[in-house]
């Protein structure tokens, strides 16, 4: 796009900057960069581009269940690791290819930040009431099983589930990865949402203590674990919000 600037309306560019700048997408389409892949990296760019990745939040189907997944950091110092925090629901798609009918996941929020312990959980509640949610997943490893307690003290009408991890961040990831790979994920919403998350997948490849935490990325995995692969997930702990009674 930059190279054809002269031949664009200033409302086409601002359209443009406004929907991918600062995104993988953007970098490729708008500055001409070529992004190869990261060797080894579960998530390739294709599957970020496919026909239909990307839906407005106008166009989607009901949601049979949505979670807020939270990858807590264990410290909030200004060197800390960030809390992140992923919105995803699960429905059925309003129209199907091929006869796949099977559920989609609907990735519908993604952020991180530096949060205290108390502020985290605190934005977590937020997050279960802007999208009717029907659980809070909280990884509580390293320490963090004090969290749903103080997610109670927030808020004690969130229902809340906890999780621990038991494998690597890589084993963990790569069903979900499996499930982009098959076009049952969409992002929904502005590329721009999505930039931090999207260069995490395309990047990471399990390192260890190697590789920056992909933040961002855990708490997705946890959401898509959550309503896609995990069967033997405990009943939430229920808080005393009524308003989701009638969901199926």
């Amino acid at each position: 796009m930059r190279d054809n600037d002269a031949n664009l309306s200033p409302a086409a560019r601002a359209e443009l900057d406004e929907q991918y700048a600062g995104t993988r997408l953007g970098r490729q389409e708008l500055s001409g960069e070529l992004l190869e892949d990261v060797e080894g990296a579960l998530w390739q760019g294709w599957m970020l581009e496919v026909e239909g990745f990307r839906q407005h939040r106008e166009n989607l189907p009901d949601m049979e269940r949505v979670v807020v997944a939270v990858d807590p950091a264990t410290k909030s110092h200004e060197n800390a690791d960030h809390t992140a925090f992923t919105v995803a629901g699960r429905g059925w798609p309003l129209t199907t290819a091929y006869g796949d009918n099977r559920p989609r996941g609907y990735v519908l929020h993604a952020e991180q930040d530096r949060f205290t312990p108390t502020a985290a959980m605190r934005r977590a509640a937020e997050l279960y009431h802007e999208y009717q949610a029907d659980c809070v997943v909280i990884e509580a490893n390293n320490g963090g099983d004090y969290l749903p307690a103080l997610l109670q003290e927030v808020d004690p009408r969130v229902s809340w589930r906890i999780v621990h991890a038991t494998r690597g961040k890589r084993a963990r990831a790569a069903p979900v990865a499996q499930l982009y790979e098959q076009s049952r994920v969409h992002h929904v919403g502005p590329a721009q949402l999505f930039a931090e998350l999207e260069e995490q997948m395309t990047t990471f490849v399990g390192q260890g203590e190697t590789e920056d935490s992909p933040d961002q990325l855990d708490s997705m995995v946890w959401a898509l674990w959550d309503l896609f692969l995990d069967p033997t997930m405990p009943v939430p702990r229920r808080g005393d919000d009524q308003r989701l009674s009638g969901r199926r």
